[in-house]
């Protein structure tokens, strides 16, 4: 092993967290992934197996089921910025039509599928409508997820023959061919009928299997989530946490190679910087307007406030305005055009991205400010021009080494 090629823990650690990014790895789009997922199979089964997920490897496909566990049935986290609606009720209907159709097609063969699909009397979808460009654009943006996991692999390099397909409907857009390995392994039967259980338990029977799944959930709370607040669990859940929490960390570092915090309201893992690395969590901050708007939103809500016992800091509605009306008011001439309309749209904006983080909750009261906020205190932003708006830029502090809430040690 030469000092620029990771040893085995390392190499095992990053095909965990790949499989946690990217959970269908075909060898067409993720090839450096697939084949480090090959190598250490036997080391990441076991890890994935302590989650109570499950590990399928098919020829040149790799797919990570998440199974849900507990009485909750509890999977992984939901995505950031997912497609619209939309476009994965499309994504479902487009992988059906490629169950039906050769190893070779094109956009438009796809597009007329789906189509006889959606127009079925069985079919409980709005009937997709390709005259319309609105349906064609949320159609590619279909194709394109199941192009970015393998399942559609691009054989047609002229861009132009697709844009014409989404202006005007004319011509075949983009030929493909289509992995039936990537493709069986899209959708398991056997996750999507727990997913879809409604099983009413009695206290008994959920408290049995509370028990059962109680090490699964919590560990893919601080996997998935990086993050295990105590007030957030069930007290007998929170109760194990606390007194397991060297045990879980433990594990949890052993799987990622990351550092977990042990705090008053929970557990923090820190992922560890390597380049390269198949961990990509959330981008915030970066350098624009609504990631530094929103650190600069989130600082001033907590500005003044005490957290409670949890760590935690709840505004109410006419709070959160007030703090939006005041930071649109100091910062108004670096706001972007987008930001620049009204203090609400201002919010409607960034709240998103504070969400998305993990940093706060919108109730339908307010905000709930999360502890994991306090890592983010106090930033410091200049802005300059730029095209399109001005867009702020980092500047002297760097927002993770900030301040930290009264209740972020242990």
């Amino acid at each position: 092993m030469t000092s620029e090629e990771p040893s085995a823990e390392t190499a095992a650690q990053e095909a965990f967290l790949g499989l946690l990014v990217t959970p269908l790895v075909s060898v067409h789009e993720h090839s450096d992934l697939f084949y480090r997922v090959l190598s250490h199979r036997t080391v990441l089964t076991g890890w994935v197996g302590k989650l109570g997920y499950r590990l399928v490897i098919a020829g040149t496909v790799a797919r990570l089921h998440r199974d849900p566990a507990g009485p909750q049935l509890t999977s992984a986290p939901p995505a950031w910025n997912p497609p619209s609606k939309r476009v994965l009720v499309l994504t479902a209907l487009a992988a059906a039509a490629c169950e039906d159709t050769d190893l070779t097609t094109t956009v438009q063969v796809l597009s007329d599928e789906v189509l006889a699909l959606s127009a079925s009397p069985s079919s409980q979808v709005t009937p997709y409508d390709p005259n319309f460009r609105s349906e064609r654009q949320a159609f590619l943006g279909a194709v394109d997820v199941l192009a970015q996991l393998g399942i559609l692999v691009r054989r047609t390099s002229d861009e132009s023959l697709l844009r014409q397909w989404e202006q005007d409907g004319k011509g075949v857009g983009a030929g493909f061919e289509v992995d039936p390995e990537a493709l069986l392994q899209f959708v398991d039967p056997y996750t999507v009928s727990l997913s879809l259980q409604a099983e009413a338990l009695d206290e008994e029977a959920e408290s049995a299997r509370r028990t059962a799944t109680r090490m699964q959930r919590l560990l893919r709370m601080l996997v998935e989530g990086t993050a295990l607040l105590y007030a957030d669990l069930h007290p007998v859940d929170a109760e194990y946490a606390r007194t397991q929490r060297s045990r879980l960390a433990a594990i949890v570092e052993e799987m990622t190679g990351g550092t977990v915090e042990t705090r008053a309201e929970g557990m923090l893992l820190r992922l560890p910087d390597r380049p390269g690395s198949s961990a990509v969590p959330v981008p915030f901050p970066v350098a624009t307007a609504a990631s530094w708007f929103a650190l600069k939103l989130l600082d001033a809500a907590a500005a003044g406030r005490v957290p409670d016992g949890d760590g935690r800091i709840v505004l109410n509605r006419a709070e959160v305005a007030s703090v939006a009306a005041q930071v649109y008011r100091d910062n108004k001439d670096a706001l972007t055009v987008a930001l620049r309309e009204s203090p609400e749209r201002m919010r409607t904006e960034v709240e998103p991205v504070l969400t998305g983080t993990s940093l706060i909750r919108v109730t339908p009261t307010g905000w709930t400010i999360l502890p994991v906020a306090g890592r983010y205190r106090d930033p410091a932003a200049t802005w300059e021009p730029a095209s399109g708006g001005r867009e702020a830029r980092e500047h002297e502090r760097d927002p993770d080494q900030g301040e930290r809430t009264d209740h972020d040690d242990a």
